[in-house]
């Protein structure tokens, strides 16, 4: 008889390799997040605001040492400073008309007009988190501008006047090549063409190109990925998985089409049972029409768990914060992705939160009689020929069954959550109601 013994566990010895990035938070700049060998604890490894090519030297040494756990002595290289700061204007003497300059007085000009947090909208402002996205784009150009013309302070005597086509072309390459979308290099080459046109000023030379820039080579970015509806069997899972608070936000996206920040913005009191009178902070377009049965019993289960009281935030975080806040805070979707890993989801088989608002959509367009106008009070939004005809219209067979069943659910206020896929570790009521 053979005598069974028990292998020693061993450690896996495949180690986890680390990635470079690059964030704008907090001023991080390059950073590699890893957990440390002895301890498992989450740390970070922060290389700063270098350019790409430092970064990556450093990332190299650094990755070497972590793998080995031997010290490799490595060159200290001198950061990349900010372009835009003022230490690099000690530095390197920036010259009246140079890049660095100019761009310097752009932030300042975007800074003066930037909105607080919760001031209306209006013409010619823009929010912070679009403040700090310009900002990011501007110190991209300029460490373009840096790298290209071989120096770190190219920028402080470099003119806008002096720039060639093929220096803009070549960033439009440059930040497409990253995998960027079509949408976001639109967005850094206007930052670009603002700096241009801001260099026209008398302060500033009054300086204008040799050449015309509507006749450089365009390079897109990627193109948008459609966001792809969830199966009825997901939407069902997601429901059960989650608890009245969240199960109030998912009416919400679905029955009002209310996205991450529309949700963050509720206050009690502003929906009733009869219907909502709201205002989309993102374009202050009004938005009213009938609640719901769903979407109300929905919200009603969450107040009878959670007190809130006449015109306070219908949802907070734990802290006491909006769902939304900040430039990069946004508690819905760090739920929202915790909650596709519980559900042993990805990003491809399954979109972000704002699906819910597209799936709405698809619901509330296909209804009969809606029109262009309903469409566009719905969605907060000027509602085009394009938005009629992604949502205004039949619904495709193979998402029939899942927005039979979503109306049925906002129309009666009681949603069958009962699996029709065996094996599910969970189990489902029959249905669910906040009546």
């Amino acid at each position: 008889m053979k005598c069974k013994t028990k292998m020693p566990a061993t450690k896996h010895k495949k180690k986890r390799i680390p990635k470079l990035k690059f964030t704008t938070n907090r001023n991080i700049g390059w950073h590699v997040s890893y957990r440390d060998p002895k301890s498992g604890t989450p740390k970070k490894h922060r290389f700063g605001n270098l350019s790409r090519g430092e970064a990556a030297a450093e990332y190299e040494t650094w990755l070497l040492q972590y793998l080995t756990g031997k010290v490799v002595p490595s060159k200290k290289k001198k950061s990349a400073p900010d372009p835009t700061s003022q230490s690099t204007n000690a530095k390197a003497k920036a010259i009246p008309g140079s890049l660095l300059l100019v761009a310097s007085s752009l932030m300042r000009f975007d800074e003066q007009r930037t909105r607080n947090d919760g001031e209306p909208r209006r013409s010619g402002t823009i929010s912070r988190q679009h403040l700090e996205t310009r900002k990011h784009a501007i110190r991209l150009f300029l460490r373009f501008i840096n790298e290209r013309y071989g120096a770190d302070s190219a920028a402080t005597h470099v003119m806008v006047g002096d720039l060639t086509m093929h220096d803009v072309e070549a960033f439009n390459q440059h930040v497409a090549a990253n995998g960027k979308s079509a949408k976001h290099v639109t967005k850094q080459m206007s930052v670009v063409k603002d700096i241009i046109q801001r260099a026209g000023r008398p302060e500033h030379s009054s300086q204008t190109l040799s050449w015309n820039w509507d006749s450089r080579d365009i390079v897109r970015g990627k193109a948008a990925k459609t966001r792809s509806l969830p199966t009825l069997e997901q939407l069902k899972r997601i429901l059960i998985a989650s608890e009245s608070r969240e199960q109030a936000i998912i009416w919400l996206g679905i029955g009002l089409g209310f996205g991450q920040a529309d949700i963050s913005a509720i206050h009690v009191g502003q929906i009733d049972k009869q219907g909502y009178d709201l205002r989309r902070g993102k374009t202050q377009i009004e938005r009213y029409g009938e609640t719901p049965p769903m979407v109300w019993n929905a919200i009603t289960k969450y107040l009878k768990e959670t007190s809130r009281s006449e015109g306070e935030l219908l949802f907070i975080t734990r802290r006491g914060q909006p769902l939304v806040h900040g430039n990069r805070c946004d508690a819905i979707r760090l739920w929202w992705d915790k909650l596709r890993i519980e559900l042993d989801e990805t990003n491809e088989t399954l979109s972000g939160f704002y699906v819910l608002r597209h799936l709405g959509a698809t619901e509330f367009g296909s209804r009969p009689g809606c029109s262009l106008a309903d469409m566009r009070r719905w969605l907060g939004h000027t509602a085009t020929s394009t938005i009629a005809d992604v949502y205004m219209r039949p619904v495709a067979p193979e998402h029939r069954k899942l927005i039979e069943w979503v109306r049925q659910a906002l129309l009666t206020g009681k949603a069958n959550l009962r699996s029709t896929v065996k094996g599910k570790k969970r189990t489902a009521k029959k249905s669910v109601s906040a009546e």
